[in-house]
């Protein structure tokens, strides 16, 4: 008879320090405790994790649906913690204060640099993956691209959306807009970003629209599941990923190096001839416009997708921005009086406060420090924070807070925004403090013109998909079933 397994001494010998490692972190974790409460610190509520070791399920859960953010902040209160034996630990807070905290300053005592695994092979070094001067740099040279005098000219998005608007059916049709529209902001994206211009097909370009719009994919789907899959990230297949980050690259770097022998005084809105006027460094540069593109086509797809998901189910807002928007005449199209226009507004605030793009941000602290608020049997005790700590600021259970926003926080009502006021730190739709969005501005005027033209050109918006809107949540949150509807 074959020896039992379990009576091996190196089975044995492997067991017996597994148990050893086991009980010397819960030791260490009860000790750590125990001198927090000692120095009048309070840990806050525990999520009760069914992996113990990562805590990967709560990962998967908001991963998936993002309205668990809001269902654990009923169970669990504002702020818990996730414990974890192989992972470092994380806390998830809605608590504005300790959103202040962690997002006020950036050379704070919290940082980005967690993202430099899953993003930098795609994305390189910049302004989403690090902190302090790799952080600040960009941010300097982003600065004059996103100044009004770049952003205001609505002349070439115009064409793009009465291009997108030419292809949806307008009898009645079901059509699922949000790929349509993935594809009108990646338009837009890249003409901002490096001059393609995708409504020429003529173009001389190393790929065209569609193949660009193929490898970008997969780089972002890559991005996702690193991030997902986090230190378990070498289990993927990695080849169309690398793929993906190369072609990329050598795309982005065919318009670098045509800026730099064709920009004009004319081409300076866009962001590869004003950087390239700033620095000298093209590998920054690259880096820059894949990171300016993540943004500039995610966030206004997104955010379009949603409220028009939104509106088709409520038809009687819809109603309200037809009527404003005829009533408003061809004066409304234009970048102030988009952003100034209340309804438009409105709509879009309540969209991003019930749907936020971003439903989740995190940081990981660079020293031991302190979280204000949510410790203790009353959530009102201090909580010490570890060095490589993450705490995840949860947006998508802030802006459900009823002392804000009223009682009916999970009704789409764009009215309320009439009479609530937020504070800076209660409504997180593009982040706070120093890294907050700066295509804010941008994003909110394109949006708007987006809508209006919309509501020009049909009279009636249906909804065509009973399922509720669930968020999935990979760099942004958009709705897992698209948006489905007809226009007449």
């Amino acid at each position: 008879m074959g020896t039992n397994v379990l009576q091996s001494p190196t089975v044995v010998a492997g067991l017996i320090f597994v148990a050893f490692i086991f009980v010397a972190i819960l030791v260490r974790n009860k000790r750590l405790d125990a001198q927090a409460r000692r120095n009048g610190f309070e840990p806050p509520p525990r999520y009760r994790a069914l992996d113990p070791f990562t805590g990967i399920d709560y990962v998967i859960k908001i991963f998936t649906d993002v309205s668990a953010m809001q269902r654990n902040r009923l169970q669990y209160g504002k702020t818990f913690i996730i414990k974890t034996l192989i992972s470092p630990h994380s806390i998830v807070t809605s608590e504005p204060d300790n959103i202040q905290k962690v997002f006020a300053s950036v050379d704070n005592d919290y940082g980005v640099y967690w993202r430099r695994e899953p993003f930098v092979p795609f994305t390189g070094r910049g302004i989403l993956t690090e902190d302090g001067d790799g952080w600040r740099l960009p941010r300097k040279l982003y600065r004059p691209s996103f100044a009004k005098t770049s952003i205001a000219n609505l002349e070439y998005y115009s064409k793009i959306v009465d291009d997108t608007l030419d292809k949806i059916p307008g009898e009645g049709e079901t059509v699922d807009l949000h790929p349509i529209l993935l594809a009108a902001f990646m338009n837009n994206a890249l003409h901002f970003g490096l001059g393609f211009d995708a409504l020429n097909p003529h173009e001389e370009t190393p790929l065209s629209r569609e193949e660009f719009m193929s490898i970008w994919t997969d780089g972002m789907q890559g991005i996702g599941m690193r991030l997902l899959t986090g230190r378990l990230n070498w289990l993927l297949p990695m080849t169309k990923f690398k793929q993906s980050c190369v072609k990329v690259h050598d795309f982005v770097e065919f318009y670098i190096n045509k800026a730099a022998t064709t920009g004009t005084k004319q081409d300076k809105t866009q962001v590869a001839v004003s950087l390239l006027e700033q620095t000298e460094d093209r590998t920054l540069i690259r880096n820059m416009l894949v990171q300016g593109i993540i943004g500039a086509q995610d966030t206004t797809s997104v955010l379009t997708s949603n409220t028009i998901h939104l509106l088709a189910r409520h038809p009687v807002f819809w109603d309200e921005l037809r009527e404003e928007v005829l009533k408003r005449g061809e004066e409304l199209f234009t970048f102030d009086a988009l952003r100034t226009n209340e309804v438009i507004q409105n709509l879009l605030s309540e969209s991003l406060r019930i749907c936020p793009v971003f439903p989740a941000m995190d940081r990981v602290a660079t020293r031991d420090t302190i979280l204000p608020t949510g410790g203790g049997p009353n959530s009102t005790s201090p909580i010490l924070v570890k060095k490589g700590t993450r705490v995840q600021a949860s947006f998508y259970a802030l802006h459900r807070e009823p002392s804000v926003y009223g009682a009916d926080v999970e009704t789409f009502n764009p009215h309320r925004w009439k009479t609530i006021k937020p504070g800076q730190w209660e409504f997180m739709a593009f982040g706070g403090g120093p890294r907050n969005c700066m295509g804010r501005e941008k994003s909110l005027a394109e949006a708007a013109y987006l809508l209006a033209k919309l509501a020009r050109r049909f009279e009636v918006l249906e909804s065509r998909d009973k399922r509720e809107w669930t968020g999935v949540l990979t760099l942004t949150c958009a709705n897992k079933f698209g948006c489905l509807v007809a226009f007449r």
